[in-house]
């Protein structure tokens, strides 16, 4: 190892790669969603939540759990409110010394720029710079708020209104609030767990606080009752689960720290039985990957082993003729792997450690946290060091084995034959590749044929609002992965052999080209592993990314869209306004959007909804929708809206995408339900609307239908029409719900400050958007990963190639070969290695996502061109390229026998 540090050092960075990858992951895992900081980002450094009920008192309950545990567990048992929660001397129940924090409270704000009324932020009020709110707000600049007309803003909502001058906030800076005061801001604050927040935080009691109160309800996220809530800072001295019983006598609950951060410990999982498909499922994929990423490291440090092993061959038949045995020959070459794993695995874990401090703003940026302390995970990193040896120990193996083979003689004399088992290994290698490709292809035809005609129906319902549920798909993908490996392994046997087939057919080839094949003929033992590492990962990058493209088509075809292009539908709070306020609501958000959006046309629709009286009663109203047909067996589920609206031919013309013929007109004049979807059409004719009138179980309504075409279904559009005539009769009580605005093309600022300007109004407003395709994420980590392992695996072999080659070069040079030989003898063994590589990887890869693909739900088979055209021919040349420019032309002159 010390006289070949170079490849001693490149196989400790193979093995260590890995281990820095795990210990990255790891502590990021490990700080970012640990127990503790669970607890730390809801009850900062609180020992507990406490909470004064509405209740006398709180039962204890029989389990030993504690009363607040229990009650959360179990609900409050229908319970009325017994008191003022609110008149509770909570101080005077708690021992003394405890600190309280009260909760904090949240409500949704709209801020002015100018003219311009921003969309809902969101405002916090709650005590600010106290010894219990660093999880909410740190300071980052100026100051925190002293006078009542103060505040302080996160950066990000800073940025936006402009109140930051070179990154400092201006010292004139205000926000004003809508229909609202103007309020100076005093310093900027950090949400440490959302540093892309737009917030606005003020003290109790403050200017903005006052207004809050003025608003709509407010929320917190601790009281579970309704209670005031606090978070309690408690005396070191204090039994905290005894103090929970002795609060539960006077209605007071308390949640303690380690609820909060190990909430598994306190509440049964009623489905615990050991662990389920989809945990299993998730299991074998995540083993499946490590597994392969482990072979890759064993076959790229094997090669580099196995060409250590070949320079040792002299010293190798010293210990044989000195006396050494078989046992002691594997034992000399394993300890080298052993040692170098050893050592791989240590820097590993060291780099990666020193990696995640060193770059934190990076992962807070990535994780949008703050990230206070890093956690490491020692049993974890213990694991990763494990696998880490062990994977140098598995690199060796192989060389081990053939070390130990070598006859004195031969050793000596450093020749290499071939043996019997060498050649019987292609043909295990062919039978391994027909069984696990054929017999995947024959599982595809067998499991398909429910998994296409489900394709096929996607295809054929999509934008119907039909769905169908997808058949079970774990069996096919099972057999297919298993195929996969069987497959992999065969050509992994095969590629030696391979090697050499190509080899003999190279005579036409240039000297350059030629020479490269038969060096990586001649030198399988690291040609072969280098191969077989970048076909593994190009088959599993390729697959991937062709599986992403299928899915990708199958949820566009499942989709359906929200409305059509060019329309808005405007909705406000019909169940706590009456229908005056209701109608002046929709007026104001209606004229706001005529002022933004060009050629804006308002159609109003009504829809139908049951009136009911509550326990407490309050008047309030249900909504009407559509049931599913029992007796439609291709029917599916829908997937469209289910609401009825009372018929306008205008609006039934925009969810239909035509005017209504004469047969619907006919149909609404006879009182007829007019129908969009075969799911709600009943084989007697009928079809049945559900109501809700006591607010319990629902009452159906049957009517005669009508069914009518349309060219696609819409969630937030009605899925039948009614006469208002044919609902006088019923429990039916239609409600003006909403707005549908028709506009000409409009920019996307113009349609942003439409969507603003009515929001500004009260009303809701939603609009369908273009669905931008996205990278996927997983594609992107497999191709980098592809290119990186292409990459590497041609290096070494190029590397190894030339220190092994030295010899041969010199001769070239010596009977006249240009310098530039050696270049391009590197360009085309870096060709060889990695293209065959790719080529392989790229047609094993292709073969199994089309196997797969029924799977995924596409009709048809998605071709992923963009991946082949860079794993496939942009990697292989850049890998060429950087062979070329990276070897020197020239080398010192060496004597060609030794």
């Amino acid at each position: 190892m010390r006289r070949n540090l170079g490849r001693s050092l490149l196989i400790a960075v193979l093995v260590g790669l890995p281990v820095a990858g795990a210990t990255i992951a790891d502590v990021l895992y490990s700080s970012s969603d640990s127990p503790e900081r669970t607890a730390y980002s809801r009850i900062g450094d609180a020992d507990a939540i406490i909470e004064v009920t509405p209740y006398n008192d709180l039962p204890v309950p029989g389990d030993g759990r504690l009363p607040m545990i229990d009650m959360i567990y179990n609900g409050t048992m229908g319970r009325g409110e017994e008191r003022d929660a609110g008149a509770v001397d909570l101080a005077a129940l708690l021992p003394p010394g405890t600190v309280l924090e009260p909760e904090r409270r949240s409500q949704s704000i709209r801020l002015r720029d100018g003219d311009t009324v921003l969309r809902s932020m969101l405002l916090d009020v709650g005590t600010q710079g106290g010894p219990l709110t660093d999880h909410a707000f740190r300071l980052d600049a100026g100051r925190w708020p002293q006078a009542r007309d103060e505040v302080v803003v996160t950066p990000p909502l800073a940025e936006r209104l402009d109140l930051l001058d070179d990154g400092e906030l201006r010292p004139d800076a205000t926000i004003t609030f809508q229909d609202g005061p103007q309020l100076q801001v005093s310093g900027l604050v950090i949400d440490p767990f959302m540093l892309d927040g737009e917030t606005v935080s003020a003290a109790p009691g403050s200017v903005a606080a006052e207004f809050a109160a003025t608003r709509e309800e407010s929320w917190g996220e601790l009281s579970s009752t309704g209670g005031p809530a606090y978070l309690a800072d408690l005396p070191d001295v204090t039994d905290v689960t005894e103090l929970g019983r002795s609060l539960a006598a006077d209605g007071v609950g308390l949640w303690p720290r380690a609820a909060v951060a190990h909430p598994e410990q306190f509440y049964p999982d009623e489905g615990s039985g050991g662990p389920t498909a989809y945990d299993l499922q998730r299991a074998a994929l995540v083993a499946l990957v490590v597994g392969l990423g482990l072979l890759e490291i064993v076959l790229l440090a094997g090669a580099a082993f196995a060409v250590g092993a070949r320079r040792q061959v002299r010293e190798i038949g010293l210990l044989v003729a000195g006396g050494a045995s078989a046992a002691q020959v594997r034992r000399t070459v394993l300890a080298q792997g052993l040692v170098l794993g050893t050592i791989g695995a240590a820097l590993g874990i060291v780099v990666g450690a020193a990696l995640v401090p060193a770059a934190a703003p990076v992962w807070e940026w990535y994780l949008g946290e703050l990230i206070d302390d890093w956690t490491f995970g020692w049993a974890e990193l213990a694991a990763a060091a494990g696998v880490g040896v062990l994977s140098g120990l598995a690199a060796a193996v192989v060389p081990a084995i053939g070390a130990a083979r070598m006859k004195p003689v031969d050793a000596l004399a450093g020749r290499f034959r071939t043996t019997k088992l060498a050649a019987r290994l292609p043909v295990v290698g062919l039978v391994l590749f027909i069984a696990g490709a054929g017999g995947a292809l024959i599982a595809s035809r067998m499991l398909s044929g429910n998994l296409e005609e489900y394709g096929r129906r996607l295809e054929r319902l999509a934008g119907t609002g039909v769905y169908f549920a997808q058949p079970s798909t774990a069996p096919y993908i099972a057999v297919q992965l298993a195929g996969a490996l069987v497959a992999t392994a065969g050509i992994v046997i095969m590629l030696p052999g391979l090697i050499t087939a190509l080899a003999r057919g190279t005579h036409r080839l240039g000297l350059s080209a030629r020479l490269a094949v038969r060096d990586a003929a001649r030198h399988r033992h690291r040609t072969a592993p280098a191969v077989a590492a970048i076909a593994i990962v190009v088959a599993g990058s390729t697959a991937v990314a062709f599986g992403a493209g299928g899915s990708a088509r199958a949820d566009e075809l499942r989709y359906t869209p929200s409305l059509p292009d060019n329309l808005i539908r405007i909705d406000v709070d019909w169940f706590s306004q009456s229908a005056d306020e209701v109608a002046t609501q929709l007026a104001a958000a209606e004229q706001a959007a005529a002022r933004a959006l060009p050629g804006a046309v308002t159609h109003r629709f009504t829809e139908l909804a049951v009136q009911y009286t509550a326990d407490d009663d309050t008047v309030s109203y249900n909504t009407a929708w559509l049931e599913t047909a029992p007796d439609c067996a291709d029917c599916g589920g829908s997937s469209g809206s289910v609401s009825v609206a009372v018929a306008d031919p205008v609006v039934m013309a925009i969810v239909s995408g035509r005017e209504p013929d004469q047969a619907d007109l006919d149909a609404v004049a006879d009182g007829t339900v007019v129908v969009y979807e075969r799911s709600y059409l009943r084989a007697d004719g009928s079809v049945v609307i559900n109501t809700l009138p006591t607010g319990d179980e629902p009452v159906p309504v049957r009517f005669e239908r009508h069914a009518s075409q349309r060219d696609l279904a819409y969630t937030m559009l009605p899925g039948a029409f009614v006469s208002a005539e044919a609902l006088a009769a019923q429990v039916f009580q239609p409600t003006m719900t909403a707005s549908l605005v028709r506009f000409d093309g409009a920019t996307q600022e113009q349609l942003d400050a439409a969507l603003t300007a009515i929001e500004a109004t009260g009303a809701w407003v939603s609009v369908e958007q273009d669905i931008e395709p996205e990278a996927d994420a997983s594609v992107l980590a497999l191709t980098a990963g592809a290119a990186f392992v292409t990459l590497v695996g041609v290096a070494i072999a190029v590397s190894l190639a030339a220190a092994e080659g030295r010899a041969d070069l010199a001769t070239l040079a010596a009977v006249g070969a240009p310098p530039r030989r050696r270049r391009g003898l590197a360009g085309a063994q870096a060709l060889v290695v990695g293209g065959l590589g790719v080529l392989i990887g790229s047609g094993l890869g292709i073969y199994f996502a089309y196997l797969v693909w029924p799977a995924l739900g596409a009709p048809e088979f998605i071709w992923a061109w963009d991946t082949l055209v860079v794993t496939g021919v942009a990697v292989p040349v850049l890998a060429v390229l950087v062979a070329v420019i990276f070897t020197p032309s020239r080398l010192p002159m060496i004597r060609r026998v030794e």
